[in-house]
């Protein structure tokens, strides 16, 4: 595009590559301008990121974090707002539109530039001159003389009748292109999508907004109507169809415990048929029927001292057996999913919960085979029809994206569509279908003035982004606090300012996940765990940046690492006795100590140095045992099992999440008094795991947030 034109107050010029206003010129880079034009050629239309990618990127491959970088670019530039956007607005799972007014001079309308290409009729945005003018000679489009385009044509003629009627009864049709629709666009959150064995309708669970609760729907794909199948005050998860698409089957956590469920598909009493032991993975889908429909498989497990096993159930007699045996140590089995043909199974087995990879086994029994071997996090999957091949969801390559693996093993690939943020992906070959949630949230790290608390101020974002940014530690001296974020595209430690306007990044890892800091009492160092292997271990780096020091070794999980008072030993949790136990190493590294043998997961010592107070993983409340070892005594119910993160001591008491009045909050038992004080509310509960963190002179607190939460289905048309 050659024309100048405006947008808002903005004079654009193409050919140039500027943008002007006033008496300030920018110059951008040509892809960020050709983003730019293409906004402002549908402007109002909201552009797909599939379509700005094809326009833009012709022929060439890039993920969609180019795109996300121009179109960032064009923000900071244009001094636009994410939230109350001026110029480009974000479209939920969609894309982008330019909101902005386009104007070109004298009346002139903008138009798009096409072009025919001859092979296969499908059109093309040319380059603008000035784009067409950098690119290497053999990358332009070079015009034919007229008297070579009669001579080609004349040549044309002559050669194709012999071999026209050969080209069209061999020559295959090319398959349709690929059609992504939201399928579900529904206040809350709707997740965990399963076909019907038509592969017409789905069952799904919505998540109420303002409850929480999850229950399970069915949709026809074309349909807006939904039929709900649960109606109870419950946590409901992972529904699967029978063969015959006649029952649900799914998981359920209520008023009556633990349940597997079924119920007929048109609604109906649901009827328990099996009784699981803990919650495993539900989230990510738990639950698979045999093609024969005479057997389901799950996760399950006793307590945090033996890993989860992949079960099987016969429906007929409801009696049940594990397949699969983890090694002692690991996290275990999970998320088990039948093939097609029935003749195999595929599961997720984790050495930690952050380190994962596909296995697979014949589903009459024998030695799995892993299939992957990324030791990243491997979220939820599906087999591809043939039962060749396994489609899945992982952040091998940075965000969370779909890849497909042959079931024999090999190098993945990653699918061109499902390329941010997709998770729980689910394929029908008849009908050539695919289904992945999408989901996004805002992650903050609030501050809570605690001088004035009680007095009604609120908690404040002082970091926040779209990434997961989570477990604050303020370092001793008050001038900064160490958090963990994925927003350099893998989660890694990051040092902020105390008021958050300063940020550098720790720790350069990128292979494994790195997380949990807590900073050392003389605020020189940063402990933390990371997934570099197979298992999670224990590290320690300067505050100022460098080379990490690892302090633990050997063949099993080290997580959470906590500083002594006097900053000569660091507690950590690790289940290499065989369950999750709090142990000690000198901050120099050294042979660890076991201090709990009743479990522990998070540790954190009294001001004195005498106290140990102990969270645990499946269990709520707080413990206290002395520091070198021995009885246990609970002191507090509260944080509740899932929250272990949420403890933290001061010099006045342990700071905690409390959810056991109307809404939750944030309370402090003081030691002096031994009474629990409320500190702050919170309008909703924060993540779990993650945590808070009190400075030393108890002026504020740090607390992990997270919310405007959503997830959607969206549906993959003409998937081969």
């Amino acid at each position: 595009m050659k024309a100048h034109f405006t947008i808002g107050d903005w004079q654009v010029e193409p050919e140039l590559n500027t943008l002007s206003r006033e008496t300030s010129t920018i110059h951008l880079e040509p892809k960020v301008m050709q983003v730019l034009v293409q906004l402002a050629l549908h402007a109002g239309e909201v552009l797909s990121k599939e379509q700005l990618i094809e326009a833009v990127w012709p022929d060439t491959f890039v993920s969609e974090q180019a795109l996300t970088r121009c179109i960032s670019v064009l923000r900071r530039e244009l001094q636009d707002n994410t939230h109350t956007p001026r110029y480009i607005q974000t479209i939920s799972k969609s894309g982008y539109r330019l909101v902005a007014t386009v104007h070109m001079p004298h009346g002139e309308e903008l138009k798009r530039h096409t072009t025919v290409d001859e092979v296969d009729n499908e059109p093309f945005l040319a380059p603008s001159p000035a784009t067409e003018k950098n690119m290497p000679p053999s990358a332009r489009r070079q015009p034919w003389p007229r008297w070579g385009m009669v001579a080609g044509a004349a040549l044309l003629l002559l050669t194709a009748g012999a071999g026209i009627g050969f080209w069209h009864s061999h020559r295959e049709p090319a398959p349709p292109p690929f059609r992504t629709l939201p399928l579900t666009s529904y206040a809350g959150q709707q997740d965990q999508a399963a076909f019907s064995p038509n592969g017409n309708s789905i069952a799904f669970v919505w998540t109420d907004a303002e409850s929480g609760n999850r229950n399970i729907f069915v949709k026809q794909i074309g349909s807006e109507t939904t039929l709900r199948l649960t109606h109870a005050d419950e946590l409901n998860f992972s529904p699967v169809w029978s063969p015959d698409g006649t029952q649900v089957a799914y998981l359920s956590a209520g008023k009556d415990g633990l349940g597997i469920y079924q119920i007929s598909s048109l609604g109906g009493p649901a009827r328990r048929v099996h009784t699981p032991l803990a919650m495993i993975h539900w989230d990510q889908g738990a639950l698979s029927w045999a093609p024969d429909g005479r057997t389901l498989i799950f996760p399950d497990g006793e307590t945090s001292r033996a890993p989860s096993r992949i079960y099987r159930e016969t429906l007929d007699t409801q009696q049940s057996w594990p397949i699969t045996n983890p090694p002692p140590t690991w996290d275990g089995d999970f998320n088990p999913v039948f093939s097609p043909d029935g003749k195999k199974i595929a599961f997720i087995r984790a050495s930690d919960n952050s380190v994962r990879d596909i296995y697979v086994m014949p589903a009459s029994g024998g030695q799995p085979r892993q299939i992957t071997h990324d030791g990243r996090i491997v979220d939820s999957m599906c087999w591809l029809p043939g039962s060749d091949a396994i489609l899945f969801s992982s952040n091998r390559g940075g965000k969370f994206a779909l890849w497909k693996v042959s079931s024999r093993g090999g190098e993945p690939e990653r699918l061109p569509v499902g390329t941010e943020d997709a998770f729980q992906p689910v394929v029908h070959g008849g009908t050539h279908r695919l289904l992945f949630t999408q989901s996004s949230a805002i992650w903050s790290i609030l501050r809570v003035p605690l001088r004035s608390a009680r007095e009604g101020s609120k908690a404040t974002p002082v970091v926040s982004s779209t990434e997961q940014d989570s477990a604050p530690s303020f370092a001793p001296d008050g001038t900064r606090f160490a958090f963990q974020s994925w927003r350099s595209g893998t989660q890694e430690l990051w040092i902020a300012s105390r008021d958050g306007n300063s940020l550098r990044q720790l720790t350069y890892d990128s292979k494994g996940l790195t997380g949990s800091p807590a900073f050392s009492p003389d605020s020189q160092q940063v402990a933390f765990d990371s997934r570099t292997g197979g298992y999670s271990h224990i590290f320690a780096v300067s505050a100022a940046g460098g080379s990490p020091q690892q302090l633990t070794f050997g063949n099993s999980n080290n997580i959470l690492p906590h500083w002594s008072v006097n900053g000569r030993f660091v507690y950590f949790s690790s289940n290499r006795s065989g369950a999750w136990q709090i142990w000690k190493l000198p901050a120099q590294g050294g042979q660890p100590q076991q201090i709990t043998t009743s479990g522990g997961f998070v540790a954190a010592e009294s001001p004195d140095g005498q106290w140990l107070y102990v969270t645990k993983a499946e269990a709520p409340g707080i413990w206290r045992i002395p520091a070198t070892g021995g009885a246990e005594t609970k002191i507090l119910n509260q944080p509740p099992s899932g929250y272990w993160g949420y403890l933290c001591v001061g010099p006045q008491g342990i700071y905690f999440l409390d959810t056991l009045s109307a809404t939750p909050h944030i309370a402090l038992y003081e030691f002096a008094t031994g009474k629990t004080v409320s500190v702050v509310s919170l309008d909703h509960l924060p993540p779990i795991f993650s945590g808070l963190s009190v400075d030393s002179k108890e002026d504020e607190l740090l607390l992990t947030d997270k919310r405007s939460v959503g997830s959607h289905i969206t549906l993959v048309e003409n998937f081969r």
